[in-house]
């Protein structure tokens, strides 16, 4: 199994302790601590490729999609959602960091990325999240959204697909 990573413990510190508007998650210590994608799918294989890290207050959860030689730093995030909404949340971690930055709350995205509700930026989050990686344009949520979506085109239907009984 990949080795949880530390940026995880660092989103977890912004959210726990209330430095964002974000505050609708509960952060693991392990990988499928409480959750595991086979709950949701209802398919044991499902635990060899996701990695749930994170879930909401409805028992959503979201994972590392995590398969071959994919680090953890590039894995994308996934929502599985309680009522049975997928997303790609992002290419990575630092792309589900930002969005928690823009004070997007993920139970707020609904099917493919759709965003749901209105949210609240933290500057300061947003300005951390800049220095995990100096090269990278942030745009919007919805942007970020779409870009990782587009990133992972059939990752949405490869979930859906494994979840069919």
């Amino acid at each position: 199994m990949k080795a949880f990573p530390s940026l995880v413990e660092q989103i977890a510190d912004w959210v726990m302790n209330g430095r964002c508007t974000v505050s609708d998650l509960e952060f693991y210590e392990r990988y499928n601590q409480e959750y595991r994608p086979s709950d949701w799918m209802r398919k044991p294989i499902a635990d060899e490729e996701f990695f749930t890290f994170v879930q909401d207050g409805a028992g959503g959860q979201y994972a590392l999609h995590l398969v071959g030689e994919v680090e953890v730093d590039h894995a994308p995030v996934v929502k599985l959602g309680r009522d049975g909404e997928v997303a790609v949340l992002g290419r990575d971690l630092i792309d589900f960091a930002w969005l928690i930055a823009c004070g997007v709350e993920p139970i707020g995205v609904g099917d493919n990325g759709e965003l749901r509700g209105s949210f609240e930026a933290s500057a300061p989050m947003q300005a951390w999240v800049r220095t995990l990686d100096a090269s990278r344009t942030f745009g919007t949520a919805k942007e970020t959204l779409q870009a990782a979506a587009a990133a992972h085109p059939g990752l949405v239907q490869h979930i859906r697909t494994m979840a069919e009984t």
